[in-house]
């Protein structure tokens, strides 16, 4: 089999996350490589320790552009479709735990991309405000014939690095530039390259399960799927991977369903050190304030102190 790595796109704030994500890959994928791409300056050396991760950051992007405008909210992820240091990459964003080897699930014919089914109906509100609007977007790009393609959510995704059309991404980063909030970020993008590129013939898309999105599921069934048995995961038929694409698993979020995460952070954090006396639910509760509370406190004390100085 051709190499295929996992790629996992970060900031600061996501550490509390990215540690059950990593630990989830290490446990069902022990043998696969890992790269993230990592937009800001949090150490990531415990993470390369550990789990044996490369870590990629905008001074290591080779290309430009793509280190100019595609490192920050929503596009943090793409350099890795053409940067990457595998020949193919699976890619998960670190609100992802793995619930199986989903490599497994990969096509055995050739490919270039492989995505999600639809994980929801894909109403005209649903393509408008979460993967393009058709009416706006053409105002700027080629137009392509977009009724009916099967959308698929981008936080989970298989691609061979290079396959897509780099220029046409970067045109896009640009026209996004000059004009805000005409594209969805990273799931508008891949949309679109990806049916674009497979209804040319350039491109050999394949459609396969690679995730469970939580928001669309009743909490019951959650539960009734993802459940642990003598403490160990247990798993269903087909692999699969649980992506909190809505609000996010943290102990401040008591009404998301957060098991398979949690129980891949205890792992994760145990693994770092911590004592297996100290409360679990405590310590994730420290690990998102140091790492997400704080850090965010202090920016918009900033933030409001730099607007005062302004006004004066």
């Amino acid at each position: 089999m051709k190499e295929i790595g996992f790629s996992v796109s970060c900031h600061q704030g996501d550490v509390p996350l990215l540690s059950g994500c990593l630990a989830s890959i290490r446990y069902f994928a022990p043998d696969a490589p890992i790269c993230l791409i990592i937009d800001g300056d949090f150490d990531s050396r415990p993470f390369e320790k550990r789990y044996a991760v490369l870590p990629i950051r905008k001074q290591n992007i080779r290309n430009h552009e793509l280190r100019e405008l595609s490192f920050g909210y929503g596009v943090t992820k793409m350099p890795a479709l053409w940067e990457a240091p595998f020949e193919r990459i699976i890619h998960i964003d670190p609100d992802v735990v793995l619930w199986g080897d989903i490599r497994r699930n990969l096509p055995s014919e050739e490919w270039d991309f492989v995505h999600n089914e639809p994980h929801e109906l894909i109403t005209d509100y649903i393509q408008r405000t979460q993967y393009f609007d058709p009416d706006k977007v053409f105002k700027y790009i080629e137009p392509f014939k977009w009724k009916g393609n099967p959308y698929f959510n981008s936080g989970v995704f298989a691609c061979r690095v290079g396959a897509l059309d780099l220029s046409e991404y970067i045109s896009m980063l640009r026209i996004q530039k000059s004009n805000p909030g005409l594209f969805f970020q990273d799931q508008t993008y891949l949309n679109i390259m990806v049916f674009r590129a497979s209804q040319t013939g350039g491109l050999k898309r394949a459609m396969v399960h690679l995730q469970s999105c939580v928001p669309v599921k009743e909490k019951r069934e959650l539960e009734e799927q993802f459940r642990l048995d003598k403490g160990l995961p247990v798993l269903g038929q087909n692999a699969t991977s649980i992506h909190w694409a809505g609000p996010k698993p943290y102990k401040t979020n008591p009404d998301v369903f957060s098991l398979p995460m949690d129980y891949f952070r205890e792992i994760g954090m145990r693994e770092f050190g911590l004592p297996k006396w100290f409360p679990i639910k405590s310590a994730m509760r420290v690990d998102e304030f140091l790492h997400r509370d704080a850090p965010r406190t202090i920016l918009n004390a900033k933030q409001t102190i730099k607007k005062l100085i302004g006004r004066k």
